[in-house]
Parts: C-alpha cells; sequence; structure tokens
C-alpha cells in the first residue's frame, strides 16, 4: 500500500463535546490524499466510542489508544506511527478549514520549503471568526533565520498546528513528555533546521478557547510563569549555541520571564529555594536585559546584588495587595499574561 502525502496527528482527552466537530472537518477535505492517527489518551467511554465509530467508518484513520500520559506523549506517539512525506497536527477540541491540507500542501510543494506556515483563527464556539494570529511578514518563500528572528520577536505564531512540515524535519526532535507549552521546546529547532520556509496568510485553523483547558487553568493559578520560564530558558540556551547573533532579541525575554517566574514563587506559599534557583540560572548564563522595561531591569538588578531585600520587598507588596494571582510590582496585567495568545498546552 503506497504511503499517504500527509499525516495528520490528533490526540484525544476529555474532548467529547468537540471530538465529532474535529474530525468531521478532516475528513471532509478536498484534499484526501492523507492519514489520520487519532490517539486516544486515556479518554473516557464516549470519547473511545466516538474515536472507533469513526475509526471503523474510514479506512483513512489509524487509530490508536494508550493509557493517559499527556499530550506530547500522545503526539510522539502519532510522529512514531506517521508515514506521509508530510506532517500536520490538530487539537481535538479544534476544527480544520475544508482546505486545510490542499492550501497547506500548495504552499510547499514544488518548492525547496520544508516547512510551511499559515494564519489561524482564535475563536469561540462554532463561530469561523475572531481574532486572527498571523505571521508579520509577506507571503512567500523565506530563509530560516528571517523565520527564526520573527519567531522569537513574537511575529509568527508558536504553536504546531498552523503549520505543515517535511515529516524527515522531525528526525531526533519529540516533544517533552510531562511539560506545557511543549509546542515552545520544539518549534524554534524545527525552524532553525527548515531553511527554507513558505509563507501563507491564509486561515485555515480554528482554535476554540476554552476556560476550563490546562493552558487557561495555568493562567488562572499563575503557575504559567514556571512553563514560560522552562520553555525561555530552554529557548535560550538553543540560541545562545546556534545563533548568539540573535542573544539581543531573546536575552530580555528570558529576562522577563525569569522575573515572572521569581514573582510567582514568592506568592504564598513561599518555594525560596526555587527563587535562589532560578537566581543562579540569571547569574550563570547572564542574559541581556537590554530592550526590556525599567521595572525589568530594576528587579534584575536586585536579585542578582540584593536578593533578600528583592524578597522582602516583594512579601510586603504581596502582603499589601493581597492579590496572589497577579499582584506583581515588576510586571503589569498585560505583560503578566505572557503573550496570552502565544501558548500551546490545552490537553487534559
Amino acid at each position: 500500500m503506497d504511503s499517504p502525502v500527509i499525516s495528520i496527528i490528533v490526540p484525544v482527552y476529555h474532548v467529547e463535546k468537540y471530538l465529532r466537530r474535529c474530525l468531521d472537518s478532516i475528513l471532509g477535505q478536498t484534499f484526501r490524499d492523507f492519514e489520520l492517527i487519532l490517539v486516544n489518551d486515556g479518554g473516557n467511554e464516549e470519547e473511545t466510542g466516538i474515536c472507533e465509530e469513526y475509526a471503523a467508518r474510514d479506512p483513512r484513520i489509524r487509530y490508536v489508544r494508550q493509557e493517559n500520559r499527556g499530550l506530547s506523549a500522545a503526539r510522539n506517539l502519532g510522529l512514531s506511527l506517521a508515514s506521509g512525506k508530510w506532517l500536520m497536527f490538530a487539537d481535538s477540541d479544534d476544527w480544520v478549514h475544508p482546505e486545510f491540507c490542499a492550501a497547506a500542501l500548495d504552499m510547499v510543494e514544488g518548492t525547496d520549503a520544508a516547512m510551511g506556515i499559515f494564519d489561524l483563527v482564535c475563536t469561540r464556539g462554532d463561530e469561523t471568526t475572531g481574532y486572527v494570529d498571523r505571521s508579520r511578514i509577506e507571503e512567500g518563500i523565506h530563509d530560516s533565520l528571517t523565520i527564526l528572528r520573527l519567531r522569537l520577536s513574537g511575529k509568527i505564531p508558536g504553536f504546531v498546528w498552523n503549520k505543515i512540515y517535511l515529516r524527515s524535519l522531525w528526525d531526533g526532535i519529540r516533544f517533552p513528555v510531562g511539560e506545557n507549552w511543549e509546542d515552545e521546546a520544539v518549534i524554534h529547532i524545527l525552524i532553525d533546521r527548515a531553511g527554507k520556509i513558505a509563507i501563507s496568510h491564509r486561515a485555515l485553523y480554528y482554535k476554540m478557547g476554552r476556560s476550563d483547558c490546562i493552558t487557561s487553568l495555568a493562567y488562572a493559578s499563575g503557575e504559567s510563569a514556571k512553563w514560560y520560564f522552562l520553555q525561555r530558558s530552554k529557548r535560550y540556551v538553543y540560541i545562545r549555541e546556534h545563533h548568539p547573533e540573535l542573544l539581543d532579541i531573546e536575552g530580555p525575554i528570558v529576562s522577563k520571564a525569569a522575573v515572572y517566574y521569581i514573582m510567582y514563587c514568592l506568592r504564598p506559599p513561599e518555594d525560596s529555594a526555587e527563587f535562589y534557583r532560578v537566581r543562579s540560572w540569571i547569574m550563570e548564563n547572564r542574559a541581556s536585559s537590554r530592550g526590556a522595561g525599567a521595572k525589568h531591569r530594576a528587579a534584575l538588578w536586585m536579585i542578582r546584588r540584593m536578593p533578600r531585600t528583592f524578597m522582602s520587598l516583594c512579601r510586603r507588596y504581596l502582603r499589601r495587595s493581597g492579590d496572589r494571582e497577579n499582584g506583581n510590582p515588576f510586571i503589569s496585567r498585560k505583560e503578566g499574561a505572557c503573550h496570552g495568545r502565544d501558548h500551546t498546552s490545552r490537553h487534559g
């Protein structure tokens, strides 16, 4: 049997209300030479029934089931099973345009691009209108370094599912199991590897906002600061090793992430050990704060030179504000969202 042109990987977990919409949108594609790898990550009985129903109906579906291990592990299993020349992803509570495959393939076939990036719509319910998250560069074929620079500065969306990839691009790359913001752990490496990348401003993916997904819950609790810093600190090390010429962009970003996370560590119940661990990372890596705001620069200076004074100041501020979720004297509410549209973990 010939391999399909495209493999589409869809993890499934606690999305029974939205799963049929997602599957119907994929199976209704105008381009039909694809396989849909449906990974049931320990889903409930209703989800399992839906997966089995669709798998029995359409031979293009490769259905597998595993014990619940999280979004990264489910995607990684899908990657190990994929046989198509090209790879695409979708989350099972989202849905896609009828030309999700055809238009994406048109971007890259016949070119030397190993990746294509298209726009997405951030929406609610079944609406196909909403905020359009787009790449801030003209359509066409661009070199990896140009796209990587834009990604670091937040001008290219960091999600995995508004893109098409040569499957070989993923050789040796997998999502980090047990971590959130997992797309951020891999997307800069894939961009760097691609060589040439196609850009389109067609919106082919519909991302549904949910208040009960893991990312929204992480924002509500403040835990997003942990994952934001973790992924940004790993990306900083990669950029330092492979593209030191881009550290003027990446340095201020990871510095802000460190301040945001340190403030989270000092909220009750205080984790002073983690505070000093992050401080050690700041001291060892010497990330530049040039380009960061005055409050961030002041915070970093105090963290490096006067850690106890900084901790005391923060304790007093948090006691006075009584705001454990958003109380942060160094980061505005807008900045504290950590570029709220630019996150990925929505599984679980």
